[in-house]
């Protein structure tokens, strides 16, 4: 008879919720009664863990104009953001199970997205190699410590929640059209003139090296020049954003270790330790899933 243990995973929709989650580790959830890492020093050792960061040999930018985050916004950079990336790099698992991911999704909103067994797969295959890096291990046994989840079996049914399962992005809409995904590693049509989300450097790079639309169109920055977070103004598509914060060279693993954490345990504005500095990430709630989740550049 296979034992079922259940996961308490607090703070999804409001409520506690419990999944049936089959043993699998040998690791002992705690209550947060004081024992576990402080969490600040929990994100300071996700950043020194990210083994798959690129460096800045690289990743090459191009920062060229500075843009208001006011009023209209226009092209002031005629060149790439992006004006190297060394993509031998990407051939790593973390890379490489992540990039099929970018094109499983629709932007254009209240269009259904499809759901594919292809597409569970590579879900799947993703998680099956992030939670293999010594980032996500750290989110693991933090998140055992403090009594979020119990075992391998409950982080991963967390994540898929907060991150894979669809729902609408409009109030009054039932056309699930979304996913924490999609909006913060992917990015979506906001409406016919504007985008949401795409707070990953990989994507915004990826968009911007196609030849032609619907590709990404750079604008410029819009706040002060710092070597690992970014604010970049530009089209995609026919559609502009004045302000897409993200984090630069981190690997998806640590951009969704970093994110999930402060979503579970500091909902709203996060207080994260990045490269030994100081940073705010925010992140906000949809029904239970990741609205939305970015650094504060």
């Amino acid at each position: 008879m296979r034992l079922l243990l259940p996961v308490l995973l607090l703070g999804v929709a409001g409520i506690s919720q419990v999944y049936s989650v089959s043993p699998a580790s040998p690791a002992t959830a705690g209550d947060g009664g004081g024992a576990c890492k402080n969490f600040s020093q929990v994100t300071q050792e996700l950043w020194t863990n990210d083994l798959d960061r690129l460096s800045a040999d690289d990743v090459i930018v191009n920062y060229q104009a500075q843009l208001s985050d006011r009023g209209n916004i226009q092209d002031g950079s005629p060149q790439r953001f992006f004006s190297y990336v060394n993509e031998s790099r990407l051939t790593s698992p973390v890379y490489a199970s992540f990039l099929p991911l970018l094109d499983n999704y629709n932007p254009v909103k209240n269009v259904a997205e499809v759901v594919t067994a292809e597409k569970l797969a590579e879900e799947d295959h993703f998680l099956d190699v992030i939670f293999a890096t010594p980032v996500w291990q750290s989110v693991y046994e933090y998140l055992v410590c403090e009594g979020k989840v119990q075992d391998q079996a409950g982080l991963r049914t967390l994540f898929k929640r907060l991150w894979f399962d669809l729902y609408p992005r409009s109030g009054k809409s039932t056309i699930l059209d979304t996913s924490g995904f999609e909006h913060v590693m992917v990015g979506e049509f906001k409406s016919l003139g504007s985008v949401n989300g795409m707070h990953n450097w990989l994507a915004f790079y990826e968009k911007e090296k196609r030849p032609a639309e619907p590709n990404i169109n750079y604008y410029g920055h819009t706040c002060d020049v710092h070597p690992d977070t970014m604010c970049a103004a530009f089209d995609w598509d026919g559609r502009k954003k004045r302000l897409s914060s993200f984090l630069l060279n981190v690997s998806p693993a640590y951009d969704l270790a970093v994110y999930s954490l402060c979503f579970v345990m500091h909902r709203g504005t996060c207080n994260v330790i990045v490269d030994g500095q100081q940073k705010i990430i925010r992140t906000y709630s949809k029904e239970g899933h990741i609205a939305t989740a970015f650094i504060v550049a």
